[in-house]
This record gives C-alpha cells, sequence and structure tokens, in this order.
C-alpha cells in the first residue's frame, strides 16, 4: 500500500492543529533565528485563520487583480544579471546586490506553495514570500535579528497578520536585555507599516530601472534603518 504525500491543506486542519503545529514551528525559531524554514512553518499556520481576510483585502486593490491575471512572479526567472547590471541606485541593481551579498536567490520562490489548495490564496502567499527581500531592500532594515524584528513590525503595520505581531513582540523581549533601544524602534517600524502605501500589491517589476528612492517616495518610506 502507498501513502500520499500530498501535503494537507492548512486551511483544512483544525484551529487547534493549526495552533499546535504554528507554536512548535516558533519554539524552534526561537533557539535557531536562522531556522527560516520554520519561520515558513509557523507563518502559515498562525495565518491561516485570517488569511481571507488579507486575500480579500489584496483582491479588492485593482493593483493586485493586476497581478494575479498577469501571473506575475520574481523567481527563477527573473534576470539578476541584468538587474546587478542597472545603474547603482536603481531599485533592481539594490535588489540584486542584497540578494547576491548575502547569497541568496529568488529561486527558491519558484511554483507556488504547497500548503494552500486555493490558487488565488496560494498566489497573496507566494507574492509576500517572493517579495520579502525587496521589503528588506525599501525599509532598509538588514537581515540581522535586530532589522528582522523591525521589518516584522512593519510588516504587521502593513498586513495584521498574527505572526508578524507574535515573531516582533517575542523578538522585542528576547532582545530587550541587550537592546534597549530596541522596543522604540519595533514601535516605529509598526507606526511606518501602517503609515505607508501597500507593499503587497506594488508592481515591483514596473519598477526596477526606477531609484530607491523614488521608489521609497511612492511607497511612503524613507530608509528605516535600525541604528547599529
Amino acid at each position: 500500500m502507498t501513502t500520499s504525500t500530498t501535503p494537507t491543506d492548512i486551511l483544512s486542519l483544525s484551529r487547534f492543529e493549526r495552533l499546535r503545529r504554528a507554536f512548535a514551528a516558533l519554539a524552534k525559531v526561537v533557539a535557531d533565528p536562522d531556522a527560516t524554514d520554520q519561520v515558513l512553518v509557523f507563518n502559515s499556520h498562525i495565518n491561516a485563520g485570517s488569511l481571507p481576510q488579507r486575500i480579500s483585502v489584496f483582491y479588492a486593490d485593482p493593483a493586485g487583480q493586476r497581478l494575479f491575471a498577469e501571473h506575475r512572479a520574481i523567481d527563477s526567472r527573473t534576470d539578476l544579471d541584468a538587474l546587478a547590471a542597472l545603474p547603482d541606485g536603481t531599485l533592481g541593481h539594490a535588489y540584486a546586490h542584497f540578494l547576491r551579498s548575502r547569497g541568496l536567490t529568488p529561486d527558491i520562490f519558484d511554483g507556488t506553495p504547497a500548503e494552500i489548495a486555493d490558487p488565488r490564496a496560494a498566489y497573496v502567499l507566494q507574492r509576500l514570500r517572493q517579495t520579502h527581500d525587496l521589503w528588506h531592500v525599501v525599509t532598509g532594515y538588514d537581515t540581522d535579528p535586530r532589522g528582522e524584528i523591525a521589518l516584522q513590525a512593519f510588516t504587521y503595520g502593513q498586513l495584521r497578520a498574527p505572526s508578524s505581531l507574535i515573531l516582533a513582540v517575542v523578538g522585542t523581549i528576547k532582545g530587550f536585555n541587550k537592546e534597549r533601544a530596541l522596543a522604540g524602534e519595533v514601535l516605529a517600524a509598526y507606526r511606518a507599516g501602517t503609515a505607508a502605501q501597500p507593499f503587497a500589491t506594488f508592481p515591483w517589476e514596473d519598477h526596477w530601472t526606477a531609484s530607491l528612492d523614488d521608489v521609497r517616495a511612492m511607497l511612503g518610506v524613507a530608509a528605516l534603518r535600525v541604528a547599529a
């Protein structure tokens, strides 16, 4: 007898089971902040209950409808060599430099999330994953723990995703003894996310050649890099 390897649609799980899986993953993240695979597990399961609301907001925006209709994707088809060749100071150049300087690649975002069966919901989830590094680039928050915590607070201001709130709060509490200024930075990041234009439906691919400063102006943010 063979066993199916098709992942279970997380939206079909009970609330208890989603929370159990989410907090099991969160415990692993707290123990090892570099366990990015567990961050994705935590995000997917803790956010599932409120996902329909974010899907509705995404598709209520004509820009979101266009992204889905055109199957926009930032993945292995994205030409990093071409982006890297753009002038210094452009969004595309900054994005390519960000990825390469950290040994990252958009190739890992090929396909759609297996844990969501609905194609419209899966597209939104994948789009957010694909553009996460662009959020880093535009806000100026780095990929160190301090920057990631601030970006989670910014993301909560944008999306009201429970995972972002929990990660921001847990990260702030865990880092407070070493970084007393962190709480203020996290609060400022949340306020900036609330005030900014929607990042989720922004057509990043249309603005590769625009200056990073111009893109920040379009989105209503400044470089929000936290203090060293």
